[in-house]
């Protein structure tokens, strides 16, 4: 997860989302159960994920699971990214979380959800009960295992940008996301045909400006400036509005003021994308 509003108004419910039965997705075929909870998973409890859980599609805007809702779903994220928002006492929404393909969803042991889950793109996601998933984890001390290492290093990442966010300057701030996206967002690129003429990572904003410079500690205009100044120094080549073709990996990183090995620690991304140039 990459730790970062809008009503819940004109939203559509959680069961109004297109459903796919389990059937549909097995898991030693999935596209991520190599980076996921799943790649410690024994063959048996594969076979019990299987059975377990089931394929449920969200269009961009549909509410997950709705903050103070009861927290009865857990799973994965197949594609696509979901946005944890947090409703405050004065009715402002902040986004506090992204989470991105072979990301964890949900909360085990917990009744109640302390976040809402939305989808900033479409998605797709790999759904269970979360009572029948914590009946699971009971029977496989290894899987448990897996979900406490993946909950401590979203614990690391989030402190380590915590710490970033408070004492870099925005610009430092925006090189860091964009390279955050560059290696989580390239399966969100709108156009599949450009998309495969190019050589380097693609950062696709997963959601509006505003929103980006309310987490970032900026403004819309100061954002825009700092994007502009990557474009001119040839860092960032814009394709549309939303998405960027990172053509500098180092001269991103300069800007960050972060070693590349803080910054891939914070992306969370368990090895680059593959069939794009590293140019750092």
């Amino acid at each position: 997860m990459v730790s970062f509003g809008r009503s819940r108004g004109g939203q559509l419910a959680m069961n109004d989302a297109v459903f796919s039965p389990g059937s549909c997705w097995k898991c030693d075929q999935c596209a991520i159960n190599h980076r996921s909870i799943c790649r410690g998973a024994s063959e048996e409890a594969l076979r019990e994920l299987g059975r377990l859980s089931h394929l449920r599609r969200f269009e961009k805007g549909q509410v997950i699971i709705a903050q103070g809702d009861e927290a009865d779903l857990v799973g994965n994220v197949i594609s696509g990214i979901v946005k944890l928002t947090n409703m405050s006492m004065g009715g402002h929404q902040n986004i506090v979380g992204l989470l991105f393909p072979s990301d964890f969803f949900g909360r085990a042991y917990a009744d109640l959800a302390r976040f809402s889950y939305e989808a900033a793109t479409d998605v797709t996601l790999c759904c269970m009960s979360r009572h029948a998933f914590e009946n699971f984890l009971g029977r496989h001390p290894d899987m448990e295992h897996e979900i406490l290492l993946s909950t401590l290093d979203e614990l690391d990442a989030t402190r380590e940008w915590a710490a970033m966010n408070s004492s870099h300057t925005t610009m430092q701030r925006v090189a860091t996301f964009f390279f955050i996206l560059s290696r989580r967002s390239d399966h969100v690129f709108c156009d599949a045909q450009k998309r495969h003429r190019m050589t380097n990572p693609v950062i696709a904003l997963p959601i509006g400006r505003r929103d980006i410079a309310a987490y970032l500690g900026t403004t819309p205009e100061t954002l825009s400036r700092n994007i502009q100044t990557l474009v001119r120094k040839h860092v960032i080549r814009p394709i549309d509005t939303n998405h960027f073709e990172l053509t500098d990996t180092k001269g991103l990183i300069e800007h960050s003021g972060e070693t590349r090995e803080d910054l891939v620690s914070m992306s969370r991304a368990d090895r680059p994308n593959e069939g794009f140039t590293d140019q750092a």
